[in-house]
């Protein structure tokens, strides 16, 4: 800029153009103080600079550091957030820009480094206070942020050089996706009822050209491009976040970690939070997204992971688990709005930060509205087997959830080794009955890519074995011939036609459910979703145009009904004898039994059992399934024909014949596949019968023996 253009140029027009590097116009106020003018900038945390300036005598004059009285950096009052040795740093670095400045050093430049620096500053994290701490050559090294959409607009709304007529801004609508509008007709949300938020706003154009784009952090306007995907360039993204749990914080902006503790620090005593209950209806989404390490020129990626996050911001899940995923589509992920504005928690492994770096990739867990009450990130790896064929070890993540006050779920997002990986098929089952026998006591659900399919014979015998406890909810409504559910499906997908070296169709993604304690489900949706092709060239919808699959799997979208309900040790499912037979039955139990009062007489199937309340929900998922079980059997007789004991606790019974135990047996093996949630002892040994006596010693047990016997004396059998 020549001098000419300098004295055009009135201090009040350089004062405005000071508005395009705050975050509101107000944050610059100008007072009258006697012969000068005093004004005060308001930054971020509640800081301040303030100075006098002669506005008459300097009224053409640059607004240079020479020009300005009592320069200085201040508290604007008692709630600045900055701690002692924060406040001290920043106090340092003012003062050493102040040292270094000459006499053509702008005002302005001096605000915009003290901007940056507080925009670099985290006043949450251990982490940031030791980056405070950093040298002061250090801090003056520090890159311009990339700028938010609000100072862009400042700048463009106070900087006379630019023809505002000539921009444009596209937005987005939550509900009819891009528009554009031109600048002097847009209206800021904070000045008009029926205004655009700020954070709505992904691009300016002035003349046709874009000059700033949130998207792909593009900033021309005022130089702080970062022609990037993310929220930030790679190297800080990956120094900002570790693995651990985020949200995103609307009042600052950006993602912020949240405090979490790990599974074998999760005492049950500890109330629950609202914040991590499950939804009683849970949607969910799995899904391989496939990474590009490999044909990568084949499989579009970006477009890819556009189409993926567009299908997620249509159906807004309750539970997202995604597998085989890199900080690349990490990096779009977190920038886009449905995902910020919805109140989704996010779970991130280190495998995904480090995948630039490592050629790693991992999984992430994504929750909407609602967080783990705990969770731990474990290795997958559980055998010495020979990893040549890959660089990092594979985990997976285990959260877990409430559902009422008693009651926890754990989640698991995993994906199995493929074929590549060196007996593999033993792997995965090893890994698998790991987990099946370490979370027996646990409700849980196994969710994510298990990497076979069920003509692989050692993972289905596996899976046969605990078939009584395992569920798998795709079988569990579809028959595999009419609907075999192949999620990776090289004859209909363009992906898998590119990544498979077998060219076999296989169901690959499942989910795996253990219940039990007072736990019950059903299933209202089960597909597969993601099934269309999409456009490479994503401006050009003609059907003739190459087109490419969002992924080599297609994803799986459950819709699933949690119940929870009280199993009662006051409440049993029996066989009760005829009504004739109770009052000689009665006449011993009242004496020698002391849950006479409590109990009829009666032979156990299950206990405890549910607490039956009269409602639509036990007709419809206890009494219902139980008469339609019970149907099916031929009515039998139960003959008793000894009275035997338990030494161990001082019982006297009435044992079941042979034949009658073999029947009783069968219907209760029927019974605990019906209610698994009831079979609380996990006993290995049922042993029908019907107790008569109980006694606190093994003497009196021995006692009235005799007088027991004279039962079945005087009734020859029941």
């Amino acid at each position: 800029m020549d001098e000419n253009n300098h004295n055009t140029t009135t201090i009040t027009d350089q004062l405005n153009s000071l508005r395009s590097i705050l975050r509101s116009d107000d944050h610059l106020q100008i007072h009258t103080s006697g012969d000068y003018e005093q004004a005060r900038i308001k930054l971020d945390h509640d800081i301040q600079i303030s100075f006098f300036f002669d506005a008459l005598n300097n009224i053409n004059k640059l607004l240079t550091i020479n020009n300005l009285h009592d320069l200085r950096i201040i508290k604007s009052s008692q709630k600045c957030p900055l701690n002692k040795d924060q406040w001290t740093n920043i106090r340092k670095y003012f003062d050493e820009l102040i040292q270094k400045s000459n006499e053509s050093t702008l005002l302005q430049s001096i605000i915009q480094l003290i901007q940056d620096y507080l925009l670099k500053m985290s006043i949450t994290t251990e982490k940031s206070k030791q980056k405070d701490k950093r040298s002061t050559d250090e801090i003056s090294t520090i890159t311009n942020k990339f700028r938010g959409s609000d100072l862009i607009f400042n700048r463009i709304l106070h900087d006379k050089t630019i023809d505002r007529s000539q921009v444009i801004i596209g937005y987005e609508d939550r509900f009819t996706g891009m528009h554009e509008i031109s600048f002097n007709e847009f209206k800021k949300i904070d000045k008009s009822e029926y205004g655009i938020p700020m954070h709505r706003v992904r691009y300016f154009k002035i003349s046709g050209r874009i000059v700033w784009d949130r998207t792909k952090k593009l900033d021309i306007l005022t130089g702080s491009d970062q022609l990037l995907s993310g929220i930030s360039d790679d190297n800080e993204q990956r120094s900002t976040l570790v693995q651990g749990l985020y949200r995103f914080d609307q009042s600052l902006q950006q993602w912020i970690e949240c405090p979490h503790i790990s599974l074998i620090s999760d005492d049950s005593k500890i109330p629950s939070t609202n914040e991590t209950y499950l939804p009683q209806r849970c949607h969910f989404i799995t899904w391989n997204i496939l990474f590009d390490y490999y044909q990568s020129t084949l499989i579009y990626t970006l477009q890819r992971y556009r189409s993926i996050l567009n299908t997620f911001k249509t159906l807004l899940p309750d539970m997202i688990c995604l597998q085989e995923v890199t900080i690349d589509f990490l990096n779009l992920l977190l920038n886009e709005i449905w995902l910020q504005e919805n109140n989704y928690y996010i779970i991130i492994m280190k495998n995904v930060l480090n995948s630039q770096q490592n050629k790693s990739y991992g999984q992430l867990m994504i929750m909407k509205n609602f967080r783990p009450r705990s969770f731990s990130i474990c290795s997958l790896d559980l055998s010495d087997n020979d990893k040549t064929t890959t660089t990092t070890t594979k985990e997976l993540i285990i959260a877990r959830f409430d559902l009422n006050t008693k009651t926890t779920i754990d989640l698991v997002n995993l994906h199995l080794h493929n074929d590549h990986f060196n007996n593999s098929n033993e792997n995965r089952c090893q890994i698998l009955e790991n987990l099946f026998k370490k979370m027996k006591i646990n409700n849980y659900m196994l969710i994510g890519d298990f990497n076979f399919g069920d003509y692989d014979l050692k993972e289905q015998n596996l899976l046969g074995t605990y078939e009584d406890e395992i569920h798998d909810l795709w079988k569990d409504i579809y028959h595999l011939d009419e609907n075999p559910g192949f999620t990776f499906d090289p004859s209909t997908n363009i992906c898998a036609q590119i990544t498979s070296e077998s060219q076999i169709n296989r169901r690959l993604d499942r989910y795996l459910i253990h219940t039990l304690d007072n736990l019950s489900y059903s299933i209202e949706h089960l597909s597969m979703t993601g099934i269309e092709t999409i456009p490479i060239d994503s401006f050009n919808n003609d059907d003739n145009n190459q087109r490419i699959n969002q992924s080599d799997h297609y994803a799986l979208q459950l819709i699933i009904n949690f119940r929870t309900r009280s199993i009662s040790h006051r409440s049993a499912l029996v066989i009760l004898p005829t009504i004739n037979q109770w009052s000689i039955i009665n006449s011993y139990r009242q004496e020698y039994d002391p849950s006479f009062n409590r109990w009829p007489p009666h032979i156990n199937l299950l206990w405890p059992f549910f607490d039956l309340i009269d409602s639509q929900d036990d007709q419809e998922n206890i009494l219902l399934p139980l008469r339609i079980l019970l149907s099916q059997y031929q009515s039998f007789s139960i003959e008793i024909n000894q009275i035997d004991s338990f030494i161990e606790n001082n019982i006297s019974f009435m044992k079941l014949n042979q034949q009658s135990t073999i029947y009783v047996k069968q219907l209760y093996e029927q019974l605990i596949k019906l209610f698994p949630q009831c079979l609380k002892n996990n006993r290995n040994y049922y042993n029908p019968h019907m107790t008569i006596a109980q006694f606190d010693n093994q003497e009196k047990l021995n006692q009235v023996k005799s007088s027991l016997s004279k039962l079945l004396e005087e009734n020859n059998k029941f």
